[in-house]
């Protein structure tokens, strides 16, 4: 979900739920206009029309990622200007927490943002049993689960969660348990 807000007459893109690619500032509806992720990590918004699109005036805002200034950019998503009411919102999540085609069904997914003096300088991720922390476009360490136990571990150390026992059982015969 993309939220879009004006803040003095500018429209802003702001993202805060995405994760490791996702902006990590707000941005501002201007197409091709190159903004600091990560370094050397860079985003942009361009506008455009979509393969699948029948209608080629139909043109939609494509958030957009390189890993390096002389990467090629990665289309990440895309999103509209068209309003969403409440009852749109209750839709689109009761389908992504209920449908087995939404792999929010069935993974795992944690994104923590490491700042140093005020700055962005590195990400803290978790997909499933793999664990990554990276500073700048470097890989710095890699944890593999085997079970819960040691998941929960990463989640104590990591990302500074730390469940109950209740919320421990909770997880038991989810199909989301590490099992070894």
């Amino acid at each position: 979900m993309v939220n879009i807000v004006t803040i003095a007459g500018t429209k802003y893109m702001v993202d805060v739920g995405f994760g490791g690619n996702g902006a990590t500032a707000p941005l501002p509806l201007k197409e091709d206009m190159v903004h600091q992720m990560i370094a050397p990590s860079q985003m942009r918004l361009i506008r455009t029309t979509l393969p699948e699109h029948t209608d080629a005036n139909q043109r939609v805002w494509i958030y957009q990622v390189r890993q390096t200034p002389d990467d090629h950019w990665l289309p990440i998503y895309c999103f509209t200007e068209v309003e969403f009411l409440p009852q749109d919102y209750e839709m689109m999540n009761f389908w992504t927490s209920q449908s087995r085609k939404s792999f929010f069904t069935y993974a795992t997914m944690l994104a923590k943002m490491v700042m140093e003096e005020g700055r962005l300088v590195g990400t803290v991720t978790m997909k499933d049993a793999e664990a990554k922390k990276r500073m700048g476009n470097e890989v710095v360490e890699t944890r593999t689960c085997r079970n819960e136990r040691e998941r929960l571990e990463v989640l104590r150390e990591w990302f500074g969660i730390r469940l109950t026992q209740e919320e421990e059982k909770g997880i038991r015969g989810m199909v989301t348990e590490l099992k070894g």
